[in-house]
């Protein structure tokens, strides 16, 4: 009987110690810093879909490009052919509620207006505005 109770024990403190051992996970995604987003972006999806139909802004040579400065600052440009934008952007971005909020922008860009959801080494964007849905994805480079 005392070599099962050992038996016993032994096999009650290799489970506790392996329980233990896995209840910290080094994999779990964390949370979005301001050191992790900061970089350089371009636009690897931009389409705009409104009652008309959609359209692929990239193949039709638009571009978007985006510097996130980890003191919050922000600059960029946008380039919209069929919409006639070609325009230099700046202002502030920050993290609110795990989102990328851009602000103080002073041009008339549609950027100010879209949240970013930060995945990976991406940021993405959908938002509709007045029936007209803008999809937007940056990729740090």
């Amino acid at each position: 009987m005392p070599l099962v109770r050992r038996l016993y024990r032994l096999a009650v403190t290799g489970a506790l110690l392996l329980g233990a051992a896995c209840s910290h996970d080094d994999d779990a995604p964390t949370a979005p810093t301001t050191a992790t987003v900061a970089g350089t972006y371009n636009a690897t999806r931009f389409v705009v879909t409104s009652p008309l139909g959609a359209e692929d802004v990239l193949q039709e040579g638009g571009t978007v490009t985006a510097t996130l400065v980890a003191d919050g600052t922000l600059s960029g440009h946008v380039t919209v052919p069929s919409r006639s934008i070609d325009e230099d952007f700046a202002g502030r971005w920050k993290l609110q509620n795990g989102q990328v909020e851009i602000e103080d922008v002073p041009s008339d860009t549609f950027v100010e207006d879209i949240s970013f959801k930060p995945v990976g080494k991406t940021l993405v964007g959908d938002e509709t505005f007045n029936g007209v849905r803008v999809e937007l994805t940056l990729t740090k480079q």
